[in-house]
């Protein structure tokens, strides 16, 4: 089943008791579970879409820092889920350091936003499933809040155990740090006074807070599908519908499933088509043949999406690397063709 089944299907109340006995009532999944049941639009991400929109959030280009002025929430509440192996396998390729034992562990990631009415700024809760307990949903601690317009007021980290709002940055990147200017990050009142109450040592709440502040990964990838929505093109959308198959689950006693649109992205199916130079009146040779990754281009206010493609010229040699070798013919013939460059 998919997060937001397990989500809305969340009865338990949760609860944690102290070493000491004292019980304390928190804010769980099954808090959220009407507001996902009754959410008008809940999107599933294919892991193509993942993949794609966190190379687009941590590549370091300036393509989406650029065009945050286009994004807009497209719901006032909306869902959106995705695969967290997908997620942190692509978001550990490019900050391998940033990916600890525990983001393997989770299956499933998700977020429920809340926007106002302009669609420019809102507030989302973040949920997991774990694979040590796969059919159980689990809440952040920490509710992410996002202005696209007027950033809020932050307070420093420490002031997390108060209720205030504190920011997430990075001074030595530039790009993430301007990526995540839009959002500040609190604790829920009710595991606010838990761990005012429990997380007494300052390495106690350095630990608590190091783990509570994860949540700000997901605001560059966020951002980067809504950048994708707002192309001219638009992304891919398909209705799951679960009509038949929870007439069976019916007959069976089991809960219905919600229906969901899956959001994917075609882009890396197209097969890519190698650009031959005619021009003879160039005054530098054409590129040899290499692969172009897909990326955005922005004109005005429409972004349009430029897919993976082949450029350059076959005759003057391929590279599908870095590393280009430069082979000369064993013969002595040395005619025009010896200095094909060719790649590995």
């Amino acid at each position: 089943m998919r997060l937001l089944d397990h989500l809305a299907q969340s009865n338990a109340a949760f609860v944690v008791r102290q070493s000491c006995g004292k019980l304390w009532r928190l804010t769980g999944a099954a808090d959220f579970a009407p507001a996902v049941a009754r959410c008008p639009l809940r999107y599933v991400l294919t892991d193509e879409l993942v993949r794609l929109c966190v190379e687009l959030a941590y590549s370091h280009s300036e393509e989406l820092c650029d065009c945050l002025d286009l994004l807009h929430f497209p719901a006032e509440r909306l869902w959106i889920e995705w695969d967290e192996q997908a997620r942190s396998d692509q978001l550990g390729q490019l900050l391998p350091q940033c990916v600890g034992a525990s983001d393997r562990q989770l299956l499933r990631g998700g977020m429920l936003l809340s926007a106002d009415a302009g669609g420019r700024a809102g507030s989302l809760r973040t949920f997991w499933l774990s694979r040590a307990q796969p059919g159980e949903a689990v809440l952040s601690a920490v509710e992410t809040l996002i202005d696209l317009d007027d950033a809020p007021s932050a307070a420093a980290p420490a002031a997390l155990f108060e209720g205030g709002a504190v920011q997430v940055g990075d001074p030595e990147d530039a790009h993430i740090d301007a990526l995540l200017g839009c959002a500040r990050f609190r604790l829920d009142p009710a595991w606010k006074r838990y761990y005012y109450a429990t997380a007494n040592s300052p390495l106690i709440r350095a630990q608590v807070l190091a783990r509570s502040l994860t949540v700000a990964f997901d605001v560059p990838m966020l951002l980067a599908l809504l950048l994708m929505m707002n192309m001219r093109a638009g992304l891919p959308q398909t209705t799951v519908c679960c009509a038949r198959l929870n007439l069976k689950r019916a007959r069976l006693g089991k809960p219905a499933l919600l229906e969901h649109i899956e959001v994917s992205c075609p882009v890396f199916a197209m097969n890519a088509r190698a650009r031959v130079s005619n021009s003879g009146t160039a005054l530098r040779l054409a590129p040899r043949l290499h692969h172009v990754r897909g990326h955005l281009v922005r004109r005005h206010n429409t972004v349009f999406w430029r897919r993976p493609h082949v450029r350059g010229h076959a005759r003057l040699g391929g590279v599908s690397s870095r590393t280009v070798e430069l082979r000369v013919p064993q013969s002595a013939n040395y005619s025009s063709s010896s200095g094909a460059n060719r790649s590995r």
